[in-house]
């Protein structure tokens, strides 16, 4: 990719291994123990299909999540991590700019290497791309400026979502977090399979609290793509555990049980 990458926690293959075992550098004893989550494809305890933010999730909203994959991992301070943060919050407007570059070359790349591999994960490829809407500001996507600078993304992007009334956050999801726009046809909604696209994720609230928010609207969500996912567990320096779900085994939304 780029040399700023090179911090960075690990970036997602085009291809994904064919194996579900977990990577870890603190031997098998550990690696028996952890699975990988059906949806997020981080690491769970083997007995479980989702992860623990996953399980929460489903209760919050009360629908089954749809698959979610991160285009590379990150440790907080590291270089991705500054990206993602300075392309929205940098207060310089070059330095904004330069950042958005780099997570469009980033993203760009990756789309056109794992496109098909992301539609076997997903089951199916889709028709319209939406971004997240800001949390924090009044209408639109931050992350809108770099999905529009993408050549797989941009001519299927359309500004679908609006914030809604409920609050949506860190392990907090909610079905009214978003809302469809005053603008968006739902006899045409209902026709559609959407590709939900964010800068990051944490515990997915956010991303699936918009994907609920397009299912009930009538579309269909093929899945959540995020650029960047925050590493939380480090056992002696870095250990990777979030080895991803192969697409043969990879089960879609539909299939999950809700519980």
């Amino acid at each position: 990719m780029t040399q700023w990458l090179s911090g960075v926690a690990s970036i997602r293959p085009a291809l994904w291994p064919e194996s579900r075992e977990s990577s870890t550098a603190v031997g098998r004893s550990v690696a028996a123990e952890v699975a990988v989550c059906q949806v997020c494809e981080g690491p769970t305890h083997a007995r479980f299909a989702l992860c623990y933010c996953c399980r929460v999730l489903v209760r919050q909203l009360k629908m089954p999540l749809v698959p979610m994959v991160a285009v590379a991992d990150y440790r907080i301070g590291d270089a991705l991590h500054r990206r993602l943060r300075g392309y929205k919050d940098a207060p310089v407007a070059e330095a904004r700019r330069n950042c958005v570059a780099q997570l469009i070359s980033l993203l760009d790349s990756w789309m056109e290497a794992s496109g098909p591999q992301l539609r076997r994960r997903f089951g199916s490829g889709w028709d319209v791309v939406a971004t997240v809407p800001s949390s924090h500001r009044p209408s639109g996507a931050p992350f809108d400026a770099v999905v529009s600078a993408v050549r797989a993304l941009d001519g299927l992007h359309r500004p679908v979502l609006v914030r809604g009334p409920a609050p949506t956050g860190h392990l907090a999801a909610d079905r009214r977090g978003f809302a469809l726009g005053p603008e968006v046809d739902r006899d045409w909604l209902r026709h559609q399979t959407v590709l939900v696209v964010d800068d990051s994720v944490v515990t997915g609230a956010r991303a699936q609290s918009a994907a609920a928010a397009l299912r009930l609207g009538g579309a269909r969500v093929a899945g959540v793509v995020a650029v960047g996912r925050v590493v939380a567990q480090k056992v002696g320096g870095r250990v990777s555990l979030q080895s991803p779900v192969p697409p043969s085994t990879a089960r879609t939304a539909s299939a999950l049980a809700v519980g």
